[in-house]
């Protein structure tokens, strides 16, 4: 009896512990999963940058009220020149800026994307370098409720222009309300 209560209590602690892969850490909890992605990466002209997440061993489906988050750290010294998506992991993808940002420097350095945000990144007036804290992604987040969880997400960065640099340095993807 005290062996099985042990294992039990095992597995218990494994599920919520951070599970680690290269400079990446995933946590799943019972109602949310985090994904956390510290490799930087540069962003060239054509050759995107992707920070590949694989989620495994969930069950379910994203539920109806499943809500995703995604925070970036990307700096770059002409915003504007750069596409940012999402990359579920049938291949679907949503668009979170196409060419946002204007002229200026690291203003997604930090940056928020999240269905929620009352600023939304098409419209944006911006008007200086620095970052945006949250914002509303082109494409809805709700465009993958339905689909299987498990797979590789990709958060995907590519430069349209010469002349200036960039690089994706962390991607944290976050879904709630997935079990």
């Amino acid at each position: 009896m005290f062996s099985k209560i042990f294992l039990y209590l095992v597995l218990l602690i494994q599920l919520f512990q951070h599970h680690v892969d290269s400079s990446s850490i995933m946590t799943i909890k019972p109602t949310e999963l985090i994904f956390d992605d510290t490799t930087a990466r540069g962003v060239g002209i054509s050759t995107p940058a992707e920070s590949p997440m694989t989620v495994s061993g969930l069950s379910s489906t994203l539920s109806s009220s499943a809500v995703i988050t995604v925070q970036i750290w990307f700096t770059h010294t002409y915003n504007a020149d750069c596409t940012i998506r999402l990359y579920h992991p049938d291949g679907t993808y949503i668009t979170l800026s196409e060419r946002r940002g204007s002229s200026y420097d690291n203003v997604f350095d930090g940056t928020i994307f999240s269905d929620s945000a009352s600023n939304y990144v098409a419209t944006y007036s911006f008007t200086k370098d620095g970052v945006v804290s949250t914002l509303r992604p082109e494409n809805p987040f709700t465009t993958f409720r339905g689909k299987a969880a498990n797979g590789v997400w990709k958060v995907w960065v590519v430069d349209h222009a010469g002349g200036d640099t960039g690089y994706l340095n962390r991607v944290k993807l976050t879904i709630s309300g997935i079990i």
